[in-house]
């Protein structure tokens, strides 16, 4: 019995050690390779030569399920932040994943579309931890969303905490104001507090600011706050 108590001590520990580098080096590590291989791929394949246009801006096509469509850039989650974006919300095919982690609500907009385009993210799952470091967000701050046709840009607006059951922050316009037909917005939504399990979330929401072509390679803001994509191809 005791060895069996020393032996799940140790086990404990070990996941203590290890679940922190995985999710605060690992992860991180995999997702730089992988956006830079997923940016890479979509200059090779091109733009859509006929894209949806809402007033101007291009909007992807409809993912598949579990299919990743873009990547999310925030500096202010780390100087070289960048995280996979995947169609849905699923765990066990998006969310728990460490080459994703990031998950799009099927029902809401898509970049470019007017409304809400919203996703999910672990702030601190066992696996990987995409919006950890959400509360780093001030007002102004950009974020930037690549997908094949170019880079959609936004900047932060507010953060707000709300209990599991106020599903209204995926609606078009839930907390912000803004006028159907006229307005874009993305929100992320994550678990709070932090650390200690999910009796609340975490929405943090953001207003698009405007459309960089891939033609036009990465826009110039976000190569001076992570200057190691500088060497990276448009």
């Amino acid at each position: 019995m005791g060895e069996l108590l020393l032996l799940g001590g140790l086990g404990v520990l070990g996941y203590i050690v290890w679940q922190p580098w995985h999710t605060g080096v690992g992860v991180t590590a995999k997702q730089t390779e992988l956006s830079a291989a997923n940016s890479a791929r979509w200059a090779q394949e091109g733009a859509d030569p006929k894209p949806l246009m809402v007033d101007g801006v291009p909007v992807p096509k409809k993912p598949a399920a579990a299919e990743t469509f873009a990547t999310l850039y925030s500096p202010a989650f780390g100087t070289t932040y960048a995280n996979a974006i995947g169609e849905t919300t699923d765990w066990w095919t998006v969310l728990n994943l460490d080459e994703k982690g990031i998950g799009h609500y099927e029902q809401t907009q898509l970049p470019g579309e007017f409304g809400n385009f919203a996703l999910a993210g672990h702030r601190s799952g066992p696996l990987i931890n995409s919006f950890r470091e959400v509360m780093n967000l001030r007002v102004g701050d950009p974020l930037f969303i690549e997908t094949k046709d170019g880079w959609y840009i936004y900047r932060f607006r507010d953060i707000e905490y709300v209990l599991p059951n106020e599903t209204d922050v995926l609606n078009p316009f839930p907390r912000l104001e803004g006028e159907p037909g006229k307005d874009r917005i993305m929100t992320f939504t994550t678990c709070h507090p932090k650390l200690a399990g999910s009796d609340e979330r975490a929405i943090a929401y953001s207003v698009f600011e405007g459309f960089q072509p891939r033609s036009e390679g990465i826009p110039d803001e976000l190569l001076k706050l992570n200057p190691s994509l500088k060497g990276a191809k448009s």
